[in-house]
């Protein structure tokens, strides 16, 4: 495998990000700070200030956190199923580049084409909410990606509908989980096998805010994704991706 190949295969890999999902994300993360916005702003008129202390904060964390676990849902929508399914592995792999180590480095391209579309959109927002650090929402998307995404990536190595199953999973897991909770027979026993899902709320609260969550969690969070990026990497070096 050429290093030199790979990394002029990352330039390709940015920009087919930024064409296929980022201008997506971008949309998409406008649309939903515009209805955050603008009827706070109608309401509350020349008074209008949001911060930590404010009623309306939670309402920030809230659509902020939620449009970056969709730009991951968009981000690794198909990231290795779709070369599989459209056959474009016979071309990417027609030279002598490891499939494990080109889709290992997509993952982490796509993360900084996510990561930088979330600063465009942060910095949108911090200029009407000067109290919304763009620094902790960084740190918290780059989290997410990691959780959520080691999952994607491998439902995409896996199965041929890799966003429809991430967001059941992550769906499913918050379900069962908020199900699940307190209980002490073997269905809540298992429910802790699932996603940690159940640990976003605290930790977006926090991460955003301050800058800062539980350890625990966060470590939870990310040993997660990892697991499943690693098992994703292992199915694509032992397996094939010819369907």
């Amino acid at each position: 495998m050429s290093r030199a190949r790979l990394a002029k295969y990352s330039l390709w890999q940015f920009r087919d990000f930024a064409i296929d999902r980022g201008i997506a994300i971008m949309i998409i993360g406008l649309l939903w700070g515009y209805t955050l916005i603008a009827p706070m702003h109608a309401a509350m008129g020349a008074a209008f200030d949001v911060g930590p202390g404010s009623p309306a904060w939670p309402l920030v964390i809230t659509i902020t956190s939620s449009v970056v676990s969709l730009s991951v849902l968009i981000a690794l929508n198909g990231i290795v199923s779709t070369d599989r399914k459209m056959g474009y592995y016979r071309f990417l792999f027609s030279k002598p580049v490891s499939a494990v180590a080109y889709y290992a480095q997509l993952f982490f391209v796509y993360m900084a084409g996510v990561l930088a579309a979330m600063l465009l959109l942060a910095t949108a927002l911090h200029a009407v909410v000067p109290t919304f650090k763009i620094v902790n929402f960084l740190a918290y998307a780059a989290i997410i990606y990691i959780a959520m995404g080691g999952i994607g990536f491998f439902l995409s190595v896996a199965t041929r509908f890799d966003w429809l199953t991430l967001a059941a999973v992550w769906l499913g897991s918050r379900i069962v989980r908020d199900f699940s909770e307190g209980g002490s027979g073997w269905k809540s026993k298992a429910a802790e096998l699932l996603p940690p899902v159940h640990k976003l709320n605290d930790v977006s609260m926090s991460m955003i805010t301050s800058g800062t969550a539980h350890t625990g969690d966060v470590i939870w969070l990310l040993g997660y994704g990892a697991l499943f990026f690693a098992l994703g990497l292992l199915l694509l070096h032992r397996g094939s991706l010819a369907d």
